[in-house]
């Protein structure tokens, strides 16, 4: 993105200094914006997608340590360990029910 606002900025100093075809100059000034825009926005894709990872990523270590914090085989409810594991539960029109966890996994039940 550097490269195309500095490749910008030059047709703009060089349009400033020297007579040229105007249409012929917002033509290139125009085509360059548009690759800037779309550069733009792909790089505002992948920083939202790495945001995303991370938080998932964050929320994986918690439930992690959830469970590490265990003793053995869970024999009846634990609302911590229910809050830790569960993000949130959908319930249906038709009364079925999603269960998503914090890792992103939902289950149908």
């Amino acid at each position: 993105m550097a490269v195309l606002v500095e490749m910008t900025q030059n047709i703009v100093a060089e349009n400033a200094r020297v007579a040229q075809d105007q249409e012929e100059y917002q033509k290139r000034y125009d085509g360059l914006v548009k690759h800037y825009d779309e550069a733009k926005a792909r790089y505002d894709e992948v920083v939202t997608a790495i945001s995303a990872k991370e938080a998932q990523s964050e929320r994986l270590a918690d439930f992690i340590k959830v469970l590490k914090a265990q003793d053995g085989t869970i024999s009846e409810f634990d609302g911590s360990l229910w809050g830790g594991m569960v993000e949130f539960v959908k319930v249906g029109r038709n009364k079925e029910i999603t269960v998503i966890f914090r890792d992103g996994t939902e289950i149908l039940a």
